[in-house]
């Protein structure tokens, strides 16, 4: 079979462009959704969840609300190169997921076309070592990825992290809202954990922890503030491997600011980062736990 010929310049900066406009098309849907089903929210929510990766940076929250608005189930994305790197291959007839991609130059190279940040809110001048050189993100792309329900080849287990008891989970909760936040959550909030059964008991203190870790002040509007906790604790309880509560939609519709991106982006990437951060401190306590078990 004769090879596809390469793209011109001039076609494949036509072809970015294609991408670009179809990828903000999917994003302007998706924060629609955002506020106007209960549903989607939760689809949000719980694809941070899956993409929050034991082996490599989590996807950020911009690209959890596009791969949601693309492909709700998805567990496991991965670019066609990375997925030949563990033996499977995009299937027969799949399309491929748009997320937003760094551009990568070298600061004296060939000036590439370069957009708004879409992915960090702002534009991008970070400087990291790739191959030996530096090379500075100048903007972003829409590249495309695979969930792995559409991809074929060899067997394939995602890395997890080693699961953890509900009840080791209880109490490293417990002892963190102690250190961190100076009170007893007994106390504070009249009850006895262990009267309670372990999920409720975690699914009780991951809300409090929420509560404690998203200032009111960023979520002004009635109810939000109590949305995005709940929220975020619904996402550390997936991650951590607990039944969670409800992930409850903010009340942001018909919200207008100034910005390109609605309210409920900020509200989306606030609540996932915080239920990321409890989680990864809970796993972190739990693995030095281990350790000093082991050393011991």
């Amino acid at each position: 079979m004769p090879r596809k010929p390469k793209m011109t310049d001039e076609e494949r900066r036509a072809y970015s462009a294609k991408m670009r406009g179809e990828l903000e098309a999917v994003m302007d849907r998706a924060y629609g959704a955002m506020v106007g089903s209960e549903d989607f929210w939760t689809a949000v929510m719980r694809t941070a969840a899956n993409l929050t990766y034991t082996d490599r940076d989590d996807r950020s929250p911009t690209n959890c609300i596009a791969v949601a608005a693309q492909h709700p189930n998805a567990t496991h994305i991965l670019s066609s190169g990375d997925w030949k790197k563990v033996g499977r291959f995009p299937a027969k007839g799949s399309t491929s997921l748009r997320i937003w991609t760094p551009i990568k130059r070298r600061p004296e190279g060939a000036q590439e076309s370069t957009a708004t940040a879409a992915d960090s809110g702002q534009r991008v001048v970070a400087d990291e070592a790739a191959g030996g050189e530096t090379r500075r993100v100048s903007g972003f792309k829409a590249g495309p990825v695979f969930d792995i329900s559409q991809t074929d080849g060899d067997a394939y287990e995602p890395p997890a992290a080693a699961p953890l008891a509900v009840e080791v989970v209880r109490d490293i909760l417990v002892n963190q809202y102690r250190d961190q936040y100076h009170e007893d959550p007994e106390q504070a909030g009249g009850f006895d954990f262990t009267q309670d059964a372990p999920d409720d008991a975690v699914r009780i203190l991951l809300y409090g922890h929420a509560w404690r870790r998203i200032p009111e002040a960023d979520a002004p509007l009635p109810g939000q503030h109590a949305a995005e906790v709940a929220s975020a604790a619904h996402v550390a309880a997936l991650i951590l491997g607990i039944a969670p509560g409800p992930a409850v939609m903010p009340p942001l519709a018909g919200i207008i600011s100034d910005g390109k991106r609605p309210p409920v982006h900020e509200s989306a990437v606030r609540t996932i980062e915080t239920g990321r951060a409890i989680a990864r401190a809970a796993r972190a306590a739990a693995e030095r736990c281990r350790e000093l078990a082991v050393a011991g």
